[in-house]
């Protein structure tokens, strides 16, 4: 990631942002919605079997959002139908009514991080309320409060030294929003994760493997087609830009601590086969480096040349960008299957402003007729080529960047991938929503530590930390009794190359057991 994009998908991205103003549904506010891996396995089959009006490659949504969708599907469905229906409406009233108390003893390794898993490398608390609305009408507020305690989330280290320094452990806020409602859109001051992008174990921009993000934005408070004639195009969709501060521990010199980080996303379904993706990720500011949000967005002083860093005018570099697309094509509907692509660039291409040395992700998946079933195919490259197909082999360059060395982190994980840059890994998982239970296997290969940066296992040093060859697999099993859920796990990890650091080892296997039960109603 040598330099910023000036990438003229934002400006799309922006002028998105105005499109509320024509199209305003008073939905009232609501607070974020991130469902668990079944919730968003059957939301799936809803969309893809009765057209439920909703975007699924863009997490979270607001709550009210989909609830809204579910009850605009027609009240006679299949049985298959009906029990993804009933179970997300049932996964939506928990959400709201109840809160939660989530207990992980786990061993302190890393193992590659999902949609929907927990990332950190060791034991966990994490105890959230249930959503509340306050006032009526316009004045009307949704809040939602959680406070998560862990062992520290960077694997390369002993003693945590970022946001609250603490030491060993740390407590942050989590699955927290405060929402209010104007001109149909949330305006919201947060702390929750995202996942933006159709991968069921990777997210090349925004993805789980990092504690949540505390910041404020605004997203579309519906997700159904607009009503105006100018936009209903787009289908279902939704719009959510935000800017958050890094909580990340400093692990290299000359890494600015505390940068800004900010997010832009659109994505829509114009066909009820295909859901288009549009994002931007902005890394600017932090210790030692000016903060101008307006000059970062616009692409003002941005350099793709790569030029020493003692080069006055690339000092006058605003940000670190990435950007891209992602996509995703459903088959017909009686073949239950369908592929997804996500590319994300490093740099911008000459005049163009647009993305190239691309990330990529390619997927396939196929769900079964009784729609408890699915399974995928999903392989990455974080080694970026000028072409998304292009086999030539950019080292040091996935997340990275001359002036943020440590790379787009925060809590010093990788934003993107758990397998972090420069790796090359093909995942294969079953996930079996009617008995609770994922497996997945991996094999590849990876220059760079899983799940946390570490400074012993880098590119563009020497690698003495593990790396080269990679296989590993995970299974994870839920037990539920009344209203109490049991979930054992085991996970292993070899690398072929390097030797042991800290918590990365080069054979890493992970076994633990996670314990949640509702807090109220």
């Amino acid at each position: 990631m040598k330099q910023s994009i000036q990438s003229k998908i934002i400006q799309m991205l922006i002028g998105m942002g105005l499109l509320w103003a024509t199209s305003m549904v008073l939905a009232g506010p609501s607070v974020p919605y991130m469902p668990t891996w079944q919730g968003r396995h059957h939301l799936q089959v809803l969309v893809d079997e009765a057209d439920l009006q909703i975007t699924t490659t863009h997490w979270p949504l607001p709550l009210a959002a989909v609830q809204h969708a579910v009850d605009d599907l027609p009240k006679d469905l299949p049985a298959n139908v009906e029990q993804s229906r009933n179970f997300i409406v049932s996964e939506l009233r928990k959400v709201r009514w109840q809160g939660q108390l989530d207990l992980q003893f786990r061993n302190r390794a890393e193992s590659p991080v999902g949609f929907g898993e927990n990332y950190t490398p060791g034991s966990s608390l994490k105890i959230s309320s249930n959503a509340v609305e306050l006032g009526s009408g316009e004045t009307s507020l949704a809040a939602k409060v959680g406070v998560k305690i862990e062992q520290n989330s960077n694997s390369a280290q002993t003693a945590y030294s970022g946001f609250g320094k603490e030491g060993h452990t740390t407590t942050r806020l989590d699955d927290t929003a405060f929402v209010l409602d104007g001109f149909g859109m949330n305006w919201q001051m947060f702390a929750h994760q995202n996942w933006w992008g159709p991968g069921w174990q990777n997210s090349l921009i925004n993805s789980n493997n990092v504690p949540p993000w505390m910041g404020v934005g605004i997203q579309r408070s519906e997700v159904k087609p607009s009503e105006s004639k100018w936009l209903s195009w787009l289908g279902p969709w939704n719009f959510e830009i935000f800017a958050a501060k890094a909580q990340d521990p400093v692990l290299v010199q000359n890494q600015p601590s505390g940068y800004v980080f900010s997010g832009m996303r659109l994505t829509f379904k114009p066909a009820s086969w295909v859901e288009v993706g549009l994002t931007r990720d902005i890394q600017t500011g932090g210790a030692g480096r000016s903060l101008n949000i307006v000059k970062s967005i616009v692409g003002w002083n941005t350099h793709t040349n790569g030029a020493d860093i003692n080069n006055s005018y690339l000092q006058q570099d605003q940000s670190n960008q990435v950007a891209g697309y992602d996509l995703k094509l459903s088959c017909p509907k009686t073949w239950r299957c369908a592929t997804y692509f996500q590319w994300m660039g490093e740099d911008a291409a000459g005049q163009s402003h647009l993305p190239n040395q691309f990330m990529t992700l390619a997927g396939a998946e196929y769900w079964s007729a009784n729609g408890q079933h699915r399974f995928f195919g999903e392989f990455i490259q974080t080694y970026t080529d000028s072409l998304p197909w292009d086999k030539t082999n950019i080292v040091g360059n996935g997340y990275r960047n001359w002036s943020y060395p440590q790379g787009l982190t925060n809590g010093a994980r990788w934003i993107g991938s758990s397998f972090g840059g420069d790796a090359r890994v093909l995942t294969l998982g079953w996930m079996d929503a009617a008995a609770n239970r994922t497996i997945k296997i991996h094999t590849g290969e990876t220059s760079t530590a899983i799940g946390s940066y570490n400074p012993n296992t880098n590119a563009t040093g020497n690698l003495i930390g593990p790396h080269g060859k990679l296989v590993g697999a995970s299974v994870q099993q839920i037990f539920k009794w009344r209203d109490y859920t049991f979930t054992p796990e085991f996970s292993y990890v070899h690398l072929a190359e390097g030797q042991s650091v800290e918590a990365n080892r080069k054979t890493d296997v992970r076994a633990g057991v996670s314990f949640s039960m509702p807090l109220g109603k």
